[in-house]
């Protein structure tokens, strides 16, 4: 692959500024108890959001940037909508937490929580006012250059950032998706990003994934799960590569991923069932099943939906689900992603977009 198009290819679906969608036509996806369910659940959020602006107080970054993540999928800004406000107030979190390297640390989270930080604050940034703007690119800037010096020598990313000392130098699937989502969407917002941390990147995943899934590490990792699977599409996705015709390991992940989906379904249970990590893996392989196209998505979301509609509780939130990645890190966490899954085809947020032959 030629450097100019890996580059192009990172570089698709690109809305510099970070402008917003219009939800495009009636889809049988966006039904009045779809918006009836999010807004209860951003509302829920926004009563439990801290003084100083995070959320949760358990794996608070990443609850964090998550929950951002939400108010902005359902079309609200830094500028407009109705939880403008909680978005101004995570953005002032987040930079007030942000040390002298670049790196968002909360004490908790680790590069997880730093990788959603980023990616919320270059999804918000092209909403903000010339003044904030300047504030932020600069955090964007500092983030940016962080995850590009943590990336390690097989192209990956670990648990700590490189001047952290201690821990650094050992990589994985699940902080390499928050790494490269968070580096897609700072490009997107005018932010460079080195040419030679796209190319080891997207050359890490492709030699994770082979036809029994993503491994969790190329370091003697042999072990691979249908949540990091999910996590390789999604990682692929956000390099740009969206066609499972041109790119084996694209097509390897979503093979094993519709056949462990449709095996849940036949059993009588949901298609997110199919994934050990109940509200965590969900979040990607929502987007790998959105981003493959409506035949993947129809068999994701008919069960999805109900699951996720059943499991919502009377103030509004979600905490249940199976342990682990979610049912343990706090309701805000957890409501924060089911919102996201909801959320996706009202296509508010550019990271999670499909290309335009999908349209």
């Amino acid at each position: 692959m030629t450097t100019r198009l890996l580059l192009t290819l990172f570089a698709a679906l690109t809305l510099t500024g970070g402008a917003v969608s219009q939800e495009r036509g009636a889809r049988d996806d966006l039904t009045p108890q779809t918006r009836k369910a999010v807004k209860a659940g951003l509302d829920y959020l926004k009563k439990i959001q801290n003084a100083d602006g995070s959320f949760g107080t358990n794996y608070t970054l990443a609850a964090s940037g998550l929950a951002g993540m939400a108010f902005l999928g359902y079309g609200s800004t830094y500028s407009r909508g109705n939880y403008a406000e909680q978005v101004q107030k995570l953005v002032e979190y987040l930079l007030k937490i942000q040390d002298a390297f670049g790196y968002f640390d909360d004490g908790q989270c680790r590069m997880h929580g730093h990788g959603y930080g980023t990616l919320f604050l270059a999804q918000a940034y092209g909403t903000m006012p010339p003044g904030k703007q300047k504030k932020v690119r600069e955090a964007l800037q500092k983030a940016v250059r962080v995850i590009c010096k943590s990336q390690t020598d097989l192209g990956g990313w670990g648990y700590m950032p490189r001047h952290v000392q201690g821990g650094w130098g050992f990589d994985e699937g699940s902080v390499t998706v928050t790494q490269v989502q968070a580096l897609r969407a700072a490009r997107d917002a005018g932010i460079h990003v080195p040419e030679r941390v796209i190319k080891k990147g997207l050359g890490y995943i492709k030699k994770s994934t082979s036809e029994r899934g993503c491994r969790y590490t190329l370091r003697g990792g042999g072990r691979t799960t249908t949540t990091l699977t999910a996590a390789a599409a999604a990682v692929l996705n956000a390099y740009g590569v969206y066609d499972p015709g041109k790119c084996k390991q694209l097509r390897w992940a979503l093979t094993l991923l519709e056949k462990r989906m449709k095996a849940s379904v036949d059993s009588g249970r949901a298609a997110m069932d199919a994934i050990k990590w109940a509200w965590y893996g969900n979040l990607y392989a929502a987007q790998a099943c959105w981003q493959a196209g409506e035949k993947m998505w129809k068999l994701y979301y008919k069960t999805t939906y109900r699951q996720l509609l059943k499991w919502q509780d009377a103030a509004g939130g979600w905490s249940r689900g199976r342990s682990g990645w979610g049912g343990s890190y706090g309701a805000a966490f957890s409501t924060a992603i089911a919102c996201l899954i909801l959320e996706l085809p009202m296509e508010y947020l550019p990271i999670f977009q499909k290309p335009e032959k999908e349209k």
